[in-house]
């Protein structure tokens, strides 16, 4: 059965949860498209993109900006920095220009990497 986007709602609030204040559903391209926003105590929000074939994730992105829009980290998987040791994964880290290999390549990662450092105060 393909993920919908209250599986991705319920995964946030399980990972995430105490730092969740908020969450929209946005328009999606197509029925296989997941886009939500996710906005945390701190004002800063995640927004998440996914694009799934069945049971298959294919790409995503997961862009969290802080209450300024300014850009924290944006996990994604497009295949264009292929000089990365973790190609097609990458984070951009405080600007679109600062791409680093990512080791967090699932939701669960992202998400728990986003609640320690919420956590941590950042």
């Amino acid at each position: 059965m393909p993920v919908s986007p209250f599986d991705r709602i319920a995964l946030a609030y399980r990972l995430c949860g105490p730092f969740i204040v908020n969450f929209a559903l946005l328009p999606r391209k197509t029925p296989d498209h997941i886009r939500l926003k996710l906005t945390f105590t701190d004002g800063s929000h995640l927004y998440i993109s996914e694009f799934w074939k069945g049971n298959r994730l294919v790409t995503y992105s997961y862009y969290w900006l802080d209450a300024q829009d300014n850009l924290i980290i944006g996990w994604d998987n497009a295949p264009h920095h292929t000089h990365l040791s973790t190609f097609p994964h990458h984070k951009h880290v405080g600007s679109q220009s600062n791409r680093q290999p990512s080791e967090e390549t699932s939701p669960e990662e992202i998400l728990t990497a986003i609640r320690k450092l919420l956590s941590s105060g950042y």
